[in-house]
């Protein structure tokens, strides 16, 4: 078991669910593209029982062993985290100096299949670095090599949000050696032929609002192509319809229309609990 240190890496939390599984073994793949390290974290509710009766050991042992089947010529270096309390709050508490936090979507409490758990929400809620939420059903077969070759679709609205997960996206997409894929949604309706002079307005602000957010980017990451999109109405859709052809979504925690001391929009909390790629939700920490 690890103590703390300055920079942990990608840190994943596991409970034995299928939830949790999936999001370890996309965790190692993560921490080998960020050729960074990797430390699992179990955290059992009480100091008796684990996931399903198991004993807190057996929960992150197996976990370990799941991990060290993919690992790639030792790469990357694993730990392993026992903790006993409340999981949401210990696993954001461990993310201070983490570089990103995974987890499943749900764990083994959900009821509702198709929420987030309750876990998963707290650690949106209340980490200090980037979250990533992994589905435990996969999107479709996709031939592989397609696959790979996908972009990081990443939500820009012009706010300070959307700016940090632009800058994930980025990241991300540099290590895959993918495209990245950027979308504005406009608020209002398209208009219908002939009287589009106002989603010809809409259309211009959306260039402006791209423009201006990826421009840093684009110089700071000369090799990552960027296409971009704009759509109309309903972004949580529109996100959740483009990234069936992404290998990654990004969002940013909140959007420019949130509220002061909201913690997590209804947009990300949408498209984090409904989208079957990745998604990786950024707040502005």
């Amino acid at each position: 078991m690890s103590g703390t240190s300055s920079s942990r890496g990608v840190l994943v939390g596991v409970d034995g669910s299928a939830s949790a599984t999936a999001a370890l073994r996309w965790a190692v793949a993560e921490a080998r593209t960020r050729t960074t390290t990797l430390e699992v974290v179990h955290v059992a509710e009480d100091a008796d029982r684990g996931s399903r009766g198991q004993p807190p050991d057996d929960v992150l042992d197996e976990a370990l062993a799941i991990a060290a089947t993919h690992t790639v010529d030792g790469t990357p270096h694993i730990d392993g985290l026992r903790l006993t309390g409340s999981p949401a709050p210990l696993l954001a508490r461990q993310s201070h100096d983490a570089a990103m936090v995974v987890v499943g979507r749900h764990g083994n409490a959900t009821r509702f299949r198709r929420l987030l758990g309750s876990v998963t929400t707290g650690v949106l809620h209340h980490a200090h670095c980037p979250v990533a939420v992994v589905h435990a059903d996969p999107p479709p077969v996709r031939r592989s090599t397609r696959t790979k070759r996908q972009p990081v679709l990443v939500g820009i609205d012009g706010s300070r949000w959307s700016g940090a997960a632009a800058e994930v996206a980025f990241v991300e997409a540099s290590a895959r050696r993918v495209n990245v894929l950027a979308l504005y949604v406009c608020d209002e309706p398209e208009q219908s032929p002939g009287t589009g002079s106002r989603s010809s307005f809409l259309i211009e602000e959306g260039q402006a609002v791209l423009a201006e957010s990826l421009a840093p980017l684009r110089d700071r990451h000369p090799s990552v192509t960027v296409h971009t999109l704009i759509r109309f109405e309903d972004p949580a859709r529109q996100l959740l319809i483009q990234g069936e052809r992404a290998q990654l979504v990004v969002v940013g925690s909140r959007g420019r229309g949130a509220v002061t001391g909201l913690l997590l929009g209804s947009v990300s909390a949408t498209v984090a609990g409904e989208m079957r790629n990745p998604v990786i939700v950024v707040g502005r920490s």
